[in-house]
């Protein structure tokens, strides 16, 4: 079971690594799910799994250059630096 993060985290992580302008007018429920991701892609054993479970969101970024890969990392390693 992955551990959740807490919401204050999952803010910091998320904005560090994928869209600084994301809000809090997103809503609870919303941020309660993006955690949930997070958490799990912080809790992946590899970066391919890390990658895996937030392919089906990062769909929409590859229209810009982006990649789930690239983005797990961002994730990753805003988690260390978030958890730190």
């Amino acid at each position: 079971m992955t551990a959740l993060l807490h919401p204050h985290i999952v803010k910091a992580i998320y904005r560090q690594a994928i869209d600084p302008s994301a809000s809090d007018g997103e809503g609870d429920a919303w941020w309660s799910e993006v955690g949930a991701e997070l958490s799990g892609v912080l809790a992946a054993r590899t970066l391919s799994e890390a990658a895996a479970i937030i392919t089906w969101w990062h769909h929409d970024w590859s229209s810009v250059g982006d990649t789930a890969r690239a983005a797990a990392r961002r994730i990753r390693s805003a988690g260390v630096k978030a958890r730190a």
